[in-house]
């Protein structure tokens, strides 16, 4: 039987990100919560002038909420497209899997996200 869950990000750990670009909190992993295409629920940190560099999730869909700061997102497609996108606080984005991609935070302070992780169906 599943149960509900309760966390206080005050008791979860910073780790490094996208090989120390930036930081996160894991909150929920999907051996914690439990559906089959759920993969995991982060909280990034992004301080100014820095990225995520260039990465993609393999076969995972993301969604992230904005919730400090404002930047930069650019999508790199295989046929060689970039896309950018402005982000700003309050703004949603939907990253496709296997999707190229990289975040710039621009703000004079940290950026702060949500990042929502899915099995690609």
């Amino acid at each position: 039987m599943r149960k509900s869950l309760k966390k206080s990000l005050a008791n979860i750990p910073l780790e490094e990100a996208h090989g120390g670009s930036g930081l996160r909190q894991v909150v929920f992993l999907k051996e914690e919560v439990g559906p089959s295409n759920f993969e995991a629920v982060t909280k990034g940190f992004l301080n100014q002038g820095k990225k995520y560099e260039i990465h993609k999730h393999e076969q995972v869909d993301e969604i992230f909420v904005v919730l400090k700061g404002s930047g930069k997102v650019r999508y790199f497609y295989s046929d060689n497209k970039v896309e950018e996108f402005e982000y700003k606080e309050g703004d949603f984005f939907y990253n496709v899997a296997d999707v190229e991609h990289e975040i710039e935070s621009l703000s004079e302070a940290t950026s702060e996200f949500y990042f929502i992780r899915f099995k690609a169906v």
